[in-house]
């Protein structure tokens, strides 16, 4: 068992400065009070999403969703184009399959912001009154 030295003793004799005795004061103190006391410690609360997204992230990810089905139809279009040798027919055929892709993702994305306003319970105005508070 390996011994324990008291705070006032250095391996050279010396007493040790006053700072070096209040600290291990204060870990001696710190180590009984964990032995002793039985705390809890408190599960963070889950965060959820409470309020609805700003106009600009809306915007911007029903754009995205956009620009991306057409970039994506594009792109296929372009490597059948250059792996077949089909000139610009596989380009202009993927590029209107990835538009109507584009346009169906921003639907749904549409529908999916559509869904979680209608379920809020605390719908209100602009005036801050619920829709049946209307006198």
């Amino acid at each position: 068992m390996a011994d324990k030295k008291e705070p006032d003793a250095r391996n050279d004799g010396s007493k040790p400065p006053a700072d070096e005795t209040s600290l291990a004061d204060l870990d001696q103190r710190i180590q009984s009070a964990r032995k002793t006391a039985k705390w809890i410690r408190p599960e963070p609360e889950k965060e959820t999403a409470t309020s609805r997204p700003s106009d600009m992230g809306v915007a911007l990810r029903l754009s995205s969703e956009l620009v991306a089905g057409v970039l994506v139809g594009a792109g296929i279009g372009w490597g059948f184009d250059r792996l077949f040798g089909t000139s610009p027919i596989g380009l202009i055929l993927f590029l209107g399959l990835g538009t109507v892709a584009g346009v169906r993702n921003v639907l749904r994305a549409t529908r999916e912001f559509d869904k979680s306003l209608k379920s809020d319970a605390a719908k209100q105005d602009q005036s801050g009154q619920a829709p049946d508070d209307k006198r």
